[in-house]
């Protein structure tokens, strides 16, 4: 055992194949430049105010009226005009599960060390939750608790629930602002690029066998 007692990982980008490839699929596939999309999905993560976003995230408003305003807001940005039902979905159509994540969740929980999943929502839809809910220990998303990251609140959160000290705990993301704010609540972090990148700098932090 290391000196650390959890492993803690985002889903999307994270436990999923990637994101911004599923957004460039979605993107491409109905004729919206790639920046348009960003501006209209990303900008609450690249320090703007955007309630929108954020209010979906933190379950304030629920998917359909979400679905109805964000296709309103892509429609502006891109001249082009996407159906409001099953945007959601379709958005992350392209994403697939990393199995070799889940398999190094499951590995951790072997080796003794508690798990939990910190992740933003944009609906429950995307989330295999009964698997989700078998692996880890802790399960804490934005949408069911009415906080989302890089708030601190849902660090500590996280952090409480598995009974733990922040400096006990990894965390796994691919956003480096909700990395800094992981760090900033005392956890150690992993920036995620790729399972084969980020999975060896878990088994070395917790002395995991390859």
């Amino acid at each position: 055992m290391s000196r650390y007692e959890a492993l803690v990982l985002d889903f999307g980008g994270v436990m999923t194949t990637s994101l911004e490839e599923a957004m460039a699929a979605f993107a491409l596939s109905n004729g919206i430049e790639m920046q348009h999309l960003v501006r209209a999905a990303l900008s609450a993560y690249m320090g703007a105010e955007d309630d929108l976003v954020t209010d979906f995230e933190t379950g304030q408003l629920s998917e359909a009226d979400f679905s109805i305003a964000f296709a309103a807001r892509l429609e502006e940005y891109s001249g082009v005009r996407i159906e409001h039902d099953g945007l959601v979905a379709g958005l992350f159509e392209a994403l697939d599960l990393e199995e070799d994540m889940f398999e190094l969740v499951e590995r951790a929980k072997e080796g003794g060390y508690k798990t939990g999943l910190l992740s933003n929502s944009w609906g429950m839809g995307l989330y295999p939750i009964e698997r989700i809910r078998q692996l880890f220990d802790v399960v804490v998303i934005s949408g069911e608790v009415g906080l989302r990251k890089p708030d601190p609140d849902i660090f500590k959160l996280t952090v409480e629930n598995l009974g733990l000290d922040a400096a006990a705990c990894i965390f796994v993301d691919d956003h480096p602002g909700h990395l800094k704010a992981a760090q900033e609540a005392g956890m150690t972090t992993v920036l995620h690029k790729s399972p084969a990148q980020s999975i060896p700098e878990v088994e070395a932090l917790l002395n995991l066998t390859p």
